[in-house]
């Protein structure tokens, strides 16, 4: 019995493993780049409400908003962000009614498209990816209590009181005050220019000054001392 020839043929398990391969790495670059797309989308959209959310009525004392301005707002920020992205195809924002405990509020309502052009995924009839994103905004004062029905889920920090400090140790005695007895400075020497000419004046001080030697003056200032012959 001869042989059957095989050359240049294709097993069917090759062709479904090709194709388990390109379709997995369809799914891993195009859904990547869709879920980019959404992270646009709502960053575009949350951007726009928050524009808009900005026309406050200040004299309200519900700081509402003023819908005609906000409106205004959201919707000249999204003709500015499909003016700056291609990929950005859609961007309309709307006002509705929030109903919360302290009444009801205008708030901001945007939706956005992002649209994306697929790599692989062209291949099985997909060319085009979309991706969506939608936000609402509206303008907050102060936070006395849940936003918008909100109940939070972590329970308020609770702050323990101070503890009373123990009573401090005495203060060190004050050390006594010490007099300072004046001195006069001992006079230095003489310059020698000046020496020839108080001779005569000391010649005739001598006599005087030995005499008054061994009468010390009680009213004289005792004279400095360096401080190594301090006692």
């Amino acid at each position: 019995m001869r042989a059957r020839d095989e050359r240049g043929s294709i097993t069917p398990f090759v062709v479904i493993v090709s194709l388990a391969i390109l379709m997995l790495a369809a799914l891993v670059i195009d859904g990547g780049r869709q879920l980019n797309g959404k992270g646009r989308a709502i960053a575009y959209a949350q951007e726009a409400a928050r524009a808009g959310a900005q026309a406050i009525d200040v004299t309200d004392p519900r700081l509402d908003l003023v819908p005609a301005l906000a409106l205004d707002a959201a919707r000249g920020y999204c003709r500015t962000a499909m003016a700056l992205d291609a990929q950005l195809v859609e961007c309309t924002a709307d006002l509705t009614t929030v109903n919360d405990p302290a009444g009801d509020f205008t708030a901001v309502t945007v939706s956005t498209t992002v649209s994306l052009k697929a790599i692989l995924l062209g291949l099985i009839n997909k060319p085009v990816l979309e991706a969506s994103g939608q936000a609402l905004a509206r303008p907050v004062s102060g936070i006395s209590g849940p936003d918008s029905g909100k109940v939070p889920t972590v329970a308020p920090p609770s702050v323990a009181p101070p503890a009373t400090s123990a009573p401090t140790a005495e203060a060190p005695p004050v050390p006594p005050e010490i007099e300072v007895t004046p001195c006069t400075p001992k006079p230095t020497e003489t310059p020698k220019d000046d020496k020839d000419d108080k001779d005569d004046k000391d010649d005739k001080d001598k006599d005087k000054g030995d005499k008054d030697k061994d009468e010390p003056d009680e009213d004289a200032p005792e004279e400095c001392k360096p401080a190594g012959d301090a006692p």
